[in-house]
């Protein structure tokens, strides 16, 4: 092809009479690779020919390059591939400038280039001397690249205003405005590029400049918010606490002093980030109260998934505090907000039906209802779907998808639940370039399907490969990680087993070894501070047992106070450490003592918490009733626990999970009915025994299936059996589930250990 200049013009400019002959948007004659060549060949050119050079007039030349590189550049911004046509012509627009500016006639300029083009010919003139007008000249060029991308423009506005800092003494009225906008081009520039060598000096200019400024408010304020996001870059680079403290102080102070419904979404956007930042170095759930105060009005200003996306994530993490239902229904929400809004929209998030999958299992551990945790397990499988080897999620997306099977193997005895989280577990520890932190998780994940196995019989093996797992996923996080302590809680629950089944006391030693390390580097404000406290005394209590301390008990009893300082009086998990409390006050107690039976009782009426928690509280507050004679207030308490049945084998749950639940308590009617005997009300044992009766009935008859295959044979024998199931439904004295425990607490003296699935 004759890459001629003169052959260049004339191709070029046929091409361009075309497109305007057309009086249409329609721009293809100027993009195709013969024009691109062509366009290359002028541009060069016009570079460096001088006015004696052969070739096209030389204004005529700039005239057309700037026009059809504008051109070419505004389809970048209509093209139906934007990005493809963006990657391609992404020179355009600095070639339309570069173009512009040697035109002697600005107006024949594209509009938006005339001024920025004309200024930097005056400084051309004038030798670049005047600082105002030089930095007026980079505040040009800095808008420019804002508005095109352009990050040659954005390397240009850096080197003039570094040029306009230069030309000003520091004791000058004008340096603050200067500096200030110095530093603005710097955070771009280090946004653009991922190069924060200057950032060091952007923040020093910044709190320079602040200091001096007198602007009007609102420049005030814009200039403000650039301090505190060049605090949070460089909090980014340098990991100092005090750089995104001064920044969250400072982006908060902007919105205090701003109406809710105005409020800058850029500053409400940053401060989030900064708070979820803090939050995730100090688990204070102070931070995270900030946090979605202002994600709300994100959500009410935009609406877009992605801030559905972080209200649901940081609900999420509010949740682990407090245990509150309506927090976790709110976060569920939310997910699917961002979940439906995301495949509206085009751009589906995995993410989302991540974080909708880990909220329903977590639901699921609250009410036992079995369609949540089927829910889960179908978002869990359909975000796996979505993605590749390598996506960022994958690894979360596993364990979120391990921590359903876990669920329901946990509640079914399902063993190919339980084989298929095994598979996943190992599928995620296989990922290529998996990082020590998430080998971690995975390893966690694996070691509590690992301990599923005990249920049905304890294993010197599965107990063994077990805490070898705990004992590598510690030792791969670094000191400090916020999920090394929780490790060591489990590592703790796997020890107390061990020593449950054998007997050895270096189990138990290094259990309460574990706890006092996991103790003294877990915050107070760690959410999961109280388990710790749990699991810590219960190793005390079963040390104290072993070799009478009481000592030791009294530190059980101590560190069960903190804990139930760390959570609200209605969290779910208070139960358990009411029950434990109770216990080892009685433990402590002589023989016949009623100690203890008060938080038996204030566990037992806790409307939060579990049934099966409720009815543990109540059996041992009866049975200690008992022992002391008092069979009035045994009767009490194991009538509440019979009640409490009803709940336990709720008709939404499957048969095996039924079963499975009634198999614990079987003994219980009987024992009920005996202490009202012994309190000498026949009218209560009989009560009591018939009540028992009606929960294992229903438990047995609710089969829709059985009833149906029942139905086919012998019509009328179903129909009364559907009969006897309505008589017994109207005896049941409590409707609906309630909440179940924080999966890290304790059943009956027992570790529940943590469900596998993380949080990243």
């Amino acid at each position: 092809m004759d890459l001629d200049p003169q052959n260049a013009y004339d191709a070029v400019r046929a091409a361009w009479q075309q497109v305007i002959q057309n009086g249409t948007q329609e721009t293809a004659p100027l993009l195709g690779p013969d024009i691109t060549q062509q366009l290359e060949c002028l541009f060069q050119y016009h570079l460096k020919a001088s006015p004696t050079t052969p070739g096209p007039p030389r204004g005529e030349t700039a005239y057309l390059l700037a026009w059809v590189h504008w051109t070419r550049w505004l389809t970048t911004l209509t093209g139906e591939e934007k990005n493809e046509a963006k990657a391609e012509y992404a020179e355009e627009i600095d070639r339309a400038f570069t173009a512009s500016w040697r035109l002697r006639d600005l107006s024949l300029a594209p509009e938006a280039l005339r001024l920025p083009a004309g200024l930097f010919q005056q400084l051309e003139e004038e030798g670049w001397t005047d600082p105002k007008l030089v930095q007026d000249y980079a505040g040009l060029m800095f808008r420019l690249a804002l508005q095109t991308k352009s990050t040659t423009m954005l390397h240009e506005a850096d080197r003039r205003s570094r040029q306009a800092l230069r030309l000003v003494q520091e004791s000058d009225e004008t340096w603050p405005i200067i500096a200030s906008n110095r530093a603005a081009i710097m955070l771009a520039l280090a946004r653009d590029t991922g190069d924060y060598d200057d950032l060091n000096e952007a923040v020093l200019l910044g709190r320079q400049a602040l200091s001096r400024l007198e602007v009007p408010p609102e420049v005030q304020t814009n200039y403000t918010l650039q301090m505190a996001q060049l605090l949070l870059m460089h909090y980014e680079i340098s990991g100092q606490d005090d750089d995104l403290a001064e920044a969250i102080e400072i982006s908060s102070s902007l919105l205090r002093d701003t109406e809710p419904t105005t409020a800058d979404i850029d500053l409400l956007d940053m401060t989030v980030t900064a708070l979820q930042k803090r939050y995730e170095r100090t688990s204070d759930p102070n931070d995270l109260t900030q946090a979605i105060e202002f994600q709300e009005q994100l959500v009410a200003q935009r609406g877009e998934h992605n801030n559905h996306y972080i209200l649901g994530q940081l609900l999420s993490w509010l949740f682990s505090h407090t245990g509150n239902a309506e927090t976790l229904n709110r976060s569920i929400r939310h997910y699917e907000h961002a979940w439906t809004l995301g495949q509206a929209e085009g751009v589906p998030l995995p993410s989302a039906l991540n974080g909708l999958a880990w909220m329903l299992n977590r639901r699921f551990e609250q009410t036992g209802n079995s369609q949540d945790r089927d829910a889960a397990l179908l978002a869990s499988r359909q975000a796996i779907s979505l993605m590749t080897n390598d996506h960022p999620a994958l690894p979360s997306a596993l364990g979120i998808f391990t921590a359903a099977l876990h669920s329901r193997a946990q509640a079914t005895g399902s063993m190919p639940d339980l084989r298929e989280g095994l598979a996943v577990a190992d599928r995620a520890l296989q990922l290529p370039g998996v990082t020590p932190v998430n080998r971690a998780i995975h390893l966690f994940n694996k070691a509590a399907l690992v301990n599923l196995h005990h249920r049905n019989g304890w294993r010197t093996d599965n107990n063994e490969l077990e805490l070898a797992l705990w004992r590598e996923a510690i030792e791969l996080l670094p000191a400090g990680h916020p999920k090394k302590s929780l490790y060591r809680i489990n590592l703790i629950g796997g020890l107390i087993s061990r020593f449950r089944h054998t007997d050895e006391a270096t189990a138990l030693n290094e259990a309460i070894n574990v706890g006092a390390l996991a103790l003294a580097e877990l915050p107070p404000t760690h959410p999961y501070r109280a388990a710790l406290c749990s699991n810590y005394a219960l190793t005390l209590f079963m040390s104290a047992q072993h070799t009478p301390d009481e000592e030791k008990l009294r530190s059980a009893i101590t560190l069960l106070n903190e804990a139930l300082t760390r959570l609200p009086a209605d969290h779910p998990a208070t139960a358990i450490l009411l029950l434990n409390r109770g216990t080892a006050c009685s433990a402590l107690a002589a023989d016949g003592s009623p100690e203890g039976e008060q938080d038996w009782a204030a566990a037992t009426r806790l409307e939060t918490a579990p049934p099966y928690v409720r009815i543990t509280a109540a059996a041992r507050w009866a049975r200690n009733a008992t022992a002391r004679v008092d069979h009035q207030t045994a009767l009490t308490a194991y009538t509440l626990a019979v009640d409490h049945l009803t709940n336990l084998v709720d008709p939404g749950l499957e048969r095996g999970d039924k079963e499975q639940h009634l198999l614990t308590w079987n003994h219980l009617t009987a024992d009920a009915t005996a202490a009202a005997l012994d309190a000498d009300d026949p009218e209560s044992a009989l009560a009591l025994l018939d009540s028992g009766r009606c929960v294992q009935w229903n438990a047995r008859l609710q089969s829709a299936d059985e009833l149906a295959r029942l139905a086919e044979t012998h019509p009328d024998l179903a129909a009364s059996v559907r009969r006897l199931m309505a008589l017994l439904s109207a005896q049941d004295t409590l409707d609906g589930l309630l909440p179940t425990i924080d999966p890290l607490a304790l059943q009956d003296g027992r570790q529940n250990r943590q469900r596998p699935g993380s949080r990243n």
